[in-house]
This record gives C-alpha cells, structure tokens and sequence, in this order.
C-alpha cells in the first residue's frame, strides 16, 4: 500500500535571499520591470546587454527570479534600500557541464559602483552556489578593459584562465573577453 505524502499537492517553490552586510540579493518584482529596463539602457555601450526584446525577457526573467528554473538564477541586488542592479547564474544542462554557473553581474546606475555593492553580490552568490547548489566550479567573463571587475573577481579568488577573443558585443563590434573561475577545489585549498 503507497504511503501518504507528507507534502501538499501544490507545488511549493520557495524563494531564495541572501544578505550580506551593504547588499541583499532578492527575487526580482514585477513592479521594478520599467526601472531594469530603464537600467539596462543606461549601462554603458560596452556592456554586453541588448535592448531589442528587452521587456517581453526581463519579464520572463522576473517571473521566475529567486529560484533556480532550468539552470538559470536570477536576482535583484538591493542597497540602501533601493535596486541598484541584478546578477544571475546560468548553469543550463547541456550547455554547461552539470556544477559548473557563470556568473553575470549589472550595477545600473553610475554612481552605485565603485561602492563595494558588485563585489559583495558577487561573493554572496558564488558562496551560496557551492554551498547549496552543490557548485564545482563558477565562472566570470569580463571585457578585458574592465580593470574595476578584473580586480573584484581576483579579490575573490577567481584565477585568470585566458581570453576569448572577439566574445562580447559591444558598441558596433565585439571586444575580447578574460574568464576566471574559482573551483571547489579552489576553496578548500585555502
């Protein structure tokens, strides 16, 4: 005779949040959709962010914020109150080996960098990915003139792995891009 489940028949998603000192990562609202786009636009040309069918995806990406769907995290980096960026994780099956996220970071507003907010967002979530996502290894790509994020990610322990040329669109062009990763084994090193 089948036993009687301890669990709803609903499905139950719960929702992930991490705080760190200055920043909380938090699903995306659906009432923030006009301020991402309108923050992406405002991001430098270098940044590798197109516009075309901006909205129909961050409303996408909103609707399944907080939660791990298909390889995918995304989440709101909140300061002062305040969304000042977002930052995801990207592991899809079959596109990356299973353990493995790349980590992708956007701070919207000028005035919102420099100010410690990308760096502890960045070791918040690299954290929770080997903690409870069982992560093996996380990966970055910068552009290779982005000086500010090539020395958070160092500061973080990720290693330099090498440049992928012609990688990232920016502008009318592309320019080179630098990975770095940090490993599981990495961190238990140190």
């Amino acid at each position: 005779m089948p036993r009687a489940s301890r669990w709803p028949a609903t499905t139950l998603f719960l929702v992930l949040v991490l705080r760190g000192s200055r920043v909380t990562l938090r699903p995306l609202r659906p009432d923030e959709l006009d301020a991402i786009v309108d923050g992406r636009r405002l991001l430098d040309e270098s940044a590798h962010i197109s516009v075309g069918d901006e909205r129909e995806r961050v409303q996408r990406r909103i609707e399944r914020s907080g939660r791990l769907v298909e390889g995918r995290l995304d989440l709101g980096i909140e300061a002062e109150g305040r969304l000042v960026g977002e930052i995801d994780a990207r592991g899809p099956e079959g596109f990356i080996p299973r353990g493995v996220f790349e980590l992708g970071i956007a701070l919207f507003d000028p005035g919102s960098r420099g100010q410690g907010y990308g760096s502890e967002a960045l070791k918040l979530l690299t954290d929770h990915l080997f903690e409870a996502e069982r992560a093996v290894r996380v990966q970055a790509g910068t552009a290779v003139g982005n000086t500010a994020m090539k020395r958070v990610l160092h500061k973080l322990g990720f290693a330099e792995e090498g440049t992928m040329r012609d990688f990232l669109p920016a502008g009318n062009g592309r320019v080179d891009c630098v990975l770095y990763a940090v490993t599981a084994a990495d961190r238990l090193a140190r």
